[in-house]
Formats: structure tokens, sequence, C-alpha cells
């Protein structure tokens, strides 16, 4: 009959679990509706302590708790009403996957996104748009390697914590031999290219955070929990290429768009392939596409000539670790 998506927040700090609030009614067969509600907070913290509404005009917090949990009760009056703001109505017809978690139907804060970017000046583009019209290829991470041979090769072994201020971190301890690079990598999987974009995909606190392989990171070994994106034809109506893809995917508006697409896959937070529906906030003013590329392009260049020559460097004195 209903289902409300409960804050995170909910059982903390007592319990970390997400939970959801099923109702069900015996001996009835599913109806055509679906009542959901979403609740972001609860009036608490993780640690318990009171959370108050913030106000993005005013950049203050107000002196209301933020307990969406009254509103949804309200609301729950009458679920139908379009200027429901938590709660609203689903056809069991409409249900993607056997995916009952009411903030992936929440097709408000997607609308209030988009009414946004209007207004600043962006238009939204879907990702698998991108990818249905060959602008934008993707692909998945090679794997994991047996934790023994971690540290005892020259191959990083690239992890989700790893991808750090639009950058790859290879970890020393994390190294492992060529032969095991290759065994896992296979003939199959992706072998990188310089201005790929990588994704993370899976993991606790992470999801949505990317990275811009440069020509040092190309024979890198990624886990699975990374994806990888290619700009196949940067001769597009978009105006996109890889500096301007980065760009996008770190957008705040591409970003608040994540709490509706990523899911806890047993324990551990999962967008899958949702990522496929987020909205890239692309300008509509093809001068400010332009001055984006080459601004960000022009950082990685000078980032990447004072790489090479640290690395320069670190091998004239003695091979050192950098």
């Amino acid at each position: 009959m209903a289902i409300i998506d409960l804050a995170h927040n909910s059982f903390r700090p007592y319990n970390n679990a997400k939970t959801i609030l099923l109702i069900l009614q015996k001996n009835r067969q599913q109806q055509d509706d679906i009542i959901m509600g979403v609740a972001e907070q609860i009036g608490h913290d993780h640690n318990g302590k009171e959370i108050f509404r913030y106000n993005n005009e005013t950049h203050e917090f107000t002196d209301e708790i933020w307990d969406d949990t009254k509103i949804i009760r309200e609301e729950l009056k009458s679920p139908a009403n379009p200027s429901n703001k938590n709660v609203f109505i689903i056809k069991s017809t409409d249900i993607k996957e056997s995916v009952y978690v009411p903030r992936y139907y929440w097709n408000r804060r997607i609308e209030e996104l988009r009414h946004e970017a209007d207004s600043r000046g962006l238009e939204f583009v879907q990702l698998k748009d991108l990818i249905g019209e060959k602008v934008i290829a993707d692909y998945p991470g090679h794997g994991s390697p047996p934790g023994e041979y971690k540290g005892r090769g020259t191959i990083p072994y690239v992890r989700v914590a790893d991808i750090v201020n639009w950058a790859i971190y290879k970890n020393p301890t994390a190294l492992i031999p060529e032969r095991i690079y290759h065994k896992i990598k296979g003939k199959n999987s992706i072998d990188l290219r310089e201005k790929d974009v990588l994704f993370v995909r899976r993991g606790s606190y992470r999801i949505g955070s990317v990275a811009l392989v440069s020509r040092f990171d190309t024979e890198v070994l990624l886990t699975r929990e990374i994806h990888v994106f290619r700009v196949l034809n940067e001769r597009n109506s978009y105006g996109l290429d890889a500096f301007y893809l980065l760009y996008l995917f770190s957008h705040d508006l591409t970003q608040r768009q994540l709490p509706n697409k990523v899911l806890l896959d047993t324990t551990l937070p999962n967008i899958a392939r949702r990522w496929e529906e987020l909205y890239l906030p692309v300008a509509k003013d093809i001068a400010e596409r332009d001055k984006i590329k080459q601004q960000i392009g022009e950082a990685f260049i000078q980032k990447w000539e004072g790489q090479q020559k640290i690395m320069e460097l670190a091998k004239e004195f003695g091979n050192l670790t950098t």
C-alpha cells in the first residue's frame, strides 16, 4: 500500500541500518497505485544531535528542526496532491527491475534541479543519450588481485580511496607484479588511455568521485568499483571533451542527483548502472563551454608537465619513491 523511505539517521547512533517502512495489506493483490514518501532527515544527525533546516538563500540555519516525517504524515492524507513535497504515487507498472526504494522515483527532486539548471543557463543532458549517440563510451573496471601480491610489484592497483582531487593516487603498498596485472586484467578488459575519466560507482562514501587518466596512469589495475568513461567524438553538439566531462560529473547539479540513484547493495552503497540516468548540466552558451574546457585543460597540462619533471628528478637522484 505504501513505502516510506526513512532517513539514514533514523536509528543512529544506536544502529547504522538504512531502513524503509513497508505497509502491506493481507489477502489483497498489488494495487495499481503505490503511495511513496521520502524522508531526507528525521530530526537528528548520526550522533543523535538535533539537526535544523538550512536556508540556501541566506546560508544560515533556521530554528526549525529538520524532520520530514512531520510533512509526510500530513501529505499522506492526500497522497495524490501534485503540490506535495515528500509524498507521491507511483503506478505499480512503473516499478523498474524490482526496485521499490521511493527516493529512486522521487522525480520532484530531479525537476527542481532541472529548473535550477535552466535558471543558471544550463541544459540537462542524460548520460545514456550521450552513449546512445556514441559521443562517449563506458567500460567496467578490471578486478582485484589476491591480497598477498599487494606491495610486491611495480603496477599500481587503484581502489576507490585512490580517486582523489581529480587524480589517481598510486599507493606504494598496493603495487602488484606485472604478471598478476595481466592475469587479472585479461585480454578483454579495457586498455586505459590518456584522458579517460574514472568514476566511482560503488563504495561507502566516494560514489560519484572522478579522476582524469594521465599518460602516466594508463598501466594500472582498476578495482571493479571504478567505471571508465571515454569521449569518442569531441566534435559533438554538446562541446564535450574529456576536460568538460570531468567538470560535468563534478558539478553540484550532478552530485545532488546521486542520493536518488545510489541504493544499498547488501551493506554497501552502489549506483550500479543507474548512473545512465544522471543528467549532466551542459552550458547553453558555447563560449562558456570553451572557457571551462580551456582553463581545466591548461591546468592539467601544467600539472602533467610538472609531474614529468618530478619523475625525472626522482630517477636522476636515485629512483626515489614519490
